[in-house]
């Protein structure tokens, strides 16, 4: 009677594992499937977005060393402790960046970004040239036509690198890679501190007109690398969606997918197209893959299209509105952001090494919470979270004068600081994301140059902000600087359930 059971319950065991046999191998080749559409998305990289995140590392690491807060300090030394000169040199800087961006960005998209890069190679040499020069002299005059200089660089540079960046990336994957390009940029911003803490402890860690005028001729040679990565840069690798078809024709489809996984045919292995300068993936051996038939999901949030906005057409306002907010949030920004050294060094009485410490854990924290950021913006949306960090950095900074005014330590004031600079630089890969997404390519020149209009507020209006510390002082600067900032994400609001978030 046992054996016969047995022999019974035999075939419904045998089918029984055949039916878990088939789920178990459909599930592998589902999960492959989606590897490999992840795979196209982030594999088909031009060689610029290398170049570009190299490019972004050595030249933030160059400027924070010399301008993040060795420059504000110098020329108040300079000047005999006058804050005013900060701002008009700082705007100085900031007008010829204005008056170049434009012309540059229109050039970019009529002829070719590369030839730009290379012009604005040459120009930066000759900055970097002209402010070592005028750091030895000590002259208030030379350095004033080096920092313009630098500007007719940075204008040049900014809006090319920035669109040339933006073309060498698929749809889909922008804000990614943009946030590669922030961390980039964090980390160069806290590897030139670490320079300038090193040099400081070395020439004695006080504030003094030789040891600021060292610091940044040093920056200057630092500046040479990403002067020379930019004469690399090339038109002709930038991504088009006749790359993407390739390599999508490049990954193995088995419409059945219902053979052994072992008896599976190898696909094909493309490699790296060095004639074009992009990267295909590699097929695995196993088989069975799956490609879907878009290469990267958007979820639409709303139910209906932006409609126009006065003169904006329909097509333009979510461009036109991530750009006025980013207008006024760095006409906000550069009201303070060049007193801040100021404010540590007369206000808090802080020594230079520990304001670089300051400006390394700044740079550490904004790292942190601009990932947390593009992670958060996936799930409830690049604009909501834009919106919520910039609102909380807004806070934090009237909280951190308000600590200040009433006489809190220097580590609440110091941790307030932290906490309201990562928040407000949190969401710039974000924004900066949506506004490529919604512009076509024959238009990012153009809209990039807005980022110099951007750089623009923050070096013009410092000498706004000269004029504030002036008649009311740094802490009533801060404040209007924190209102002003809640007030431009306005503009965001406008957006907020209207614009494409990825998966």
């Amino acid at each position: 009677m046992s054996s016969s059971f047995t022999n019974l319950n035999k075939p419904l065991l045998e089918l029984r594992k055949s039916e878990e046999s088939s789920l178990n191998l459909n599930l592998i080749q589902e999960t492959r499937g989606n590897e490999t559409d992840s795979r196209i998305t982030r594999q088909v990289i031009s060689r610029n977005v290398h170049l570009v995140l190299a490019y972004t590392f050595f030249s933030f690491s160059a400027r924070s060393l010399w301008n993040q807060s060795v420059l504000s300090a110098f020329v108040y030394l300079l000047k005999s402790d006058n804050p005013k000169y900060v701002g008009f040199l700082t705007g100085l800087m900031g007008m010829s960046q204005l008056l170049s961006s434009f012309p540059s960005g229109w050039l970019a998209d009529k002829y070719r970004r590369d030839k730009m890069l290379k012009l604005g190679s040459v120009v930066g040499f000759f900055a970097a040239a002209s402010t070592l020069i005028a750091s030895q002299m000590k002259s208030f005059t030379a350095l004033g036509i080096a920092l313009s200089i630098w500007g007719l660089f940075w204008g040049i540079c900014n809006t090319s690198v920035m669109a040339l960046f933006a073309d060498s990336i698929a749809d889909g994957d922008r804000s990614y890679y943009f946030m590669q390009r922030q961390i980039m940029q964090l980390s160069g911003n806290t590897f030139g501190p670490a320079v300038a803490l090193y040099m400081f402890t070395r020439l004695g860690d006080e504030w003094s007109l030789n040891a600021c005028s060292i610091v940044i001729s040093v920056g200057q040679v630092f500046a040479i690398p990403s002067l020379l990565l930019l004469c690399f840069m090339n038109d002709d690798f930038c991504i088009h969606e006749s790359d993407i078809d390739t390599c999508r024709d490049c990954i193995h489809h088995d419409n059945h997918c219902d053979s052994d996984l072992t008896d599976s045919t190898s696909g094909h292995d493309h490699g790296t197209d060095e004639e074009y300068g992009y990267e295909c993936p590699n097929v695995d051996e196993d088989g069975c893959q799956t490609a879907q038939e878009d290469m990267i999901e958007k979820q639409e949030i709303g139910d209906e299209p932006l409609s126009g906005v006065c003169c904006i057409p329909s097509n333009r306002v979510i461009p036109a509105l991530v750009a006025s907010s980013d207008l006024l949030a760095g006409l906000a920004a550069g009201m303070s952001i060049r007193y801040f050294p100021i404010f540590f060094l007369d206000d808090l009485k802080l020594t230079p090494s520990q304001v670089q410490i300051i400006f390394i854990l700044s740079m550490t924290t904004v790292a942190l919470m601009g990932r947390i950021a593009q992670l958060v913006g996936t799930k409830i949306g690049r604009i909501e979270t834009t919106i919520i960090c910039k609102c909380s950095g807004s806070l934090l900074l009237l909280a951190m004068t308000s600590a200040y005014q009433c006489n809190f330590s220097l580590l609440v004031v110091c941790t307030l600081y932290l906490l309201r600079t990562s928040m407000v630089n949190a969401p710039g890969a974000l924004t900066r994301s949506v506004l490529m997404d919604n512009v076509p390519k024959e238009e990012r020149g153009k809209w990039s140059a807005l980022e110099s209009v951007n750089m623009f507020s923050w070096s013009g209006s410092a000498a706004i902000g000269g004029i504030l510390v002036g008649m009311r002082g740094i802490s009533f600067n801060f404040n209007f600087t924190a209102y002003v900032q809640l007030f431009a994400t306005i503009p965001l609001m406008f957006l907020c359930g209207k614009v494409r978030r990825e998966n």
